[in-house]
């Protein structure tokens, strides 16, 4: 702790003239000057370094004074005298330069750590502008991903839509347009017959291929009936198709989700059966859906194997678990895969109840 100013010099200046009287009292010549180096150090504790460079120069002055006017040893020859002196006032300035040395040593810390102080904050404001234009590229990525599933998921619709309304239709001309030919009475040639049957047959049979292409493009029951409704038809054409006991736990809906949440989740659904189908080797799948009016919770749960986390993001099975994440993130939600090898697998899905903004 640094002494007040004024009871540092106060403190200085009385030191030095005890010291001084002694000097004239008593002939201590090199062991007085080392007292006075004392004084120095002890001027060392002010801030400024210009009291010990002053009060050096008082000691050195005072000792001067009191060689000149202190006794004498007898015998003590001349060039001894003078080489006690000298040996005083190198003791004196001592100080002053270790004190120096100090303060450049200082001087050149405090510049390296200033440098290193403006390197630290230009690398620290580099990184939170990487960081910033990081967010914004996440941000733009995430509402392009939006868009595009958006774009994709009206496309879809559209081609179903295409495909049942005109197609489905022009089919369906054609075959009242084959049977036409088969009026009442009129013989036709058995060959004839057997072909506009037959052409029948397959008209019909291209006709229901092209109403399921529709409705795998778009289930049109979910524009007509809901969610639910499109959910659990879903479910029972999975388990129609797999064999797979399947279980839908869904609450009636306090708010119902909007058309494009509601596609996120059924496609969601879709691609979670799609990966137990191919990958899980299960007996039994539930699907849960809880839901409010700011947001919604969806399950998926199988008693497959299950699988390792980490190391699916690097296999094709990663590949399923990556479009969740997408289609949750393009609506500003979260996914969560839980697995273990024998212990099936759980995907959690939360989305909030409105859809993501374009910047």
């Amino acid at each position: 702790m640094t002494p007040q100013p004024q009871m540092l010099y106060s403190l200085i200046i009385g030191v030095s003239l005890a010291l001084f009287g002694l000097d004239l009292l008593l002939p201590l010549g090199v062991a007085n000057a080392v007292l006075y180096a004392g004084v120095v150090f002890l001027a060392a504790l002010s801030p400024s370094f210009r009291v010990p460079v002053v009060t050096a120069a008082g000691c050195s002055a005072l000792a001067i004074v009191g060689a000149w006017l202190g006794p004498s040893i007898p015998g003590v020859p001349l060039w001894m005298a003078l080489s006690n002196r000298t040996i005083s006032l190198t003791a004196i300035w001592a100080p002053i330069l270790f004190l120096t040395q100090r303060r450049q040593t200082e001087i050149l810390l405090r510049r390296a750590n200033e440098s290193l102080e403006a390197r630290v904050q230009s690398r620290t404001a580099e990184i939170a502008a990487q960081e910033q234009a990081l967010r914004q590229t996440q941000e733009e990525l995430r509402a392009l991903t939006s868009r595009l599933l958006t774009v994709q998921d009206e496309e879809r619709r559209r081609i179903a839509h295409d495909l049942h309304d005109d197609i489905n239709q022009r089919l369906a001309m054609l075959a009242l347009g084959l049977r036409t030919l088969e009026q009442p009475g009129q013989a036709l040639p058995e060959l004839v017959r057997a072909t506009l049957n037959q052409s029948q047959q397959d008209i019909l049979t291209l006709s229901n291929d092209v109403r399921h292409m529709a409705y795998r493009f778009h289930p049109s029951i979910l524009d007509d009936l809901g969610l639910d409704a499109a959910l659990k038809r879903l479910l029972d054409e999975f388990t129609h198709r797999t064999r797979i006991k399947t279980l839908l736990v869904n609450p009636p809906f306090s708010t119902s989700p909007s058309k494009a949440i509601a596609t996120a989740v059924y496609r969601i659904v879709q691609e979670c059966l799609s990966n137990i189908t191919r990958h899980a080797k299960a007996t039994r799948v539930e699907v849960e859906l809880f839901s409010n009016e700011r947001e919604l919770d969806l399950t998926v749960r199988d008693n497959g194997v299950g699988f390792e986390v980490d190391a699916a993001q690097h296999e094709r099975q990663g590949l399923g678990l990556f479009n969740l994440r997408e289609r949750a993130l393009a609506f500003c939600g979260t996914s969560r895969v839980q697995s273990q090898l024998g212990q099936g697998t759980e995907i959690h899905v939360h989305l909030p109840l409105s859809e993501p903004t374009s910047p």
